[in-house]
């Protein structure tokens, strides 16, 4: 995908953009200093969503969370339980199919940061596909 063309039309493929930029300036050094900065971004931004999704619980969370990319057919939830939820994405939000995997793992801290504040707990995200190296989707788990 990587002859597709992207717009720089909001503020996450804004973000993708830099961190690719930075990457293929400085090299992966540049993501280390992304990382801090992105998650701490997800989790103000999860603050927010959890406070409006305060009567759900952390699988009803997400699915709010991920809903205008759930409609646009974009993402789902493959698996869902009290303590996990696993989703599919065909459609890189950042623009970073076909990039690399540290791109992918760094600019990904905004979603550890989100879904943490949206569980109200320090999550672990395994991304176990990731259309940045290659796959034709991504399958991203969360668990408390």
């Amino acid at each position: 995908m990587a002859d597709k063309e992207y717009k720089i039309d909001n503020l996450t493929a804004v973000i993708g953009e830099l961190a690719k930029q930075m990457q293929r300036k400085f090299g992966d050094e540049a993501l280390e200093v992304f990382i801090p900065i992105l998650k701490e971004y997800g989790l103000h931004a999860g603050n927010r969503l959890a406070k409006k999704m305060a009567d759900r619980d952390f699988p009803d969370r997400v699915a709010g969370w991920l809903e205008p990319l759930i409609k646009a057919g974009f993402s789902e939830i493959v698996e869902r339980d009290p303590a996990h939820v696993t989703i599919r994405g065909t459609a890189c939000p950042l623009n970073l199919e076909g990039t690399n995997r540290a791109l992918c793992d760094a600019c990904m801290s905004i979603d550890q940061g989100l879904v943490s504040a949206l569980a109200e707990s320090q999550i672990t995200q395994r991304i176990e596909k990731s259309m940045a190296r290659g796959d034709n989707s991504c399958l991203v788990h969360f668990s408390v």
